[in-house]
């Protein structure tokens, strides 16, 4: 069995100079026909933005 996930690459500033998280998709495979091949990951050429704030709570006091 497979599934999908995002994984965290690497924090970025934009042109605002707002931080995000450059995530790329990965393939996991879930069930293999040893334990060990259970928990593989494949990485994906899909990648993505994600805004720091929108992953972390930030505590501002």
């Amino acid at each position: 069995m497979e599934d999908q996930a995002w994984r965290s690459v690497d924090v970025i500033k934009n042109k605002q100079g707002e931080p995000h998280v450059l995530q790329q998709r990965v393939t996991v495979y879930t069930a293999g026909v040893t334990e060990e091949s259970s928990g593989y990951t494949k990485p994906e050429v899909q990648h993505r933005l994600v805004p720091l704030k929108s992953l972390v709570e930030l505590d501002s006091g």
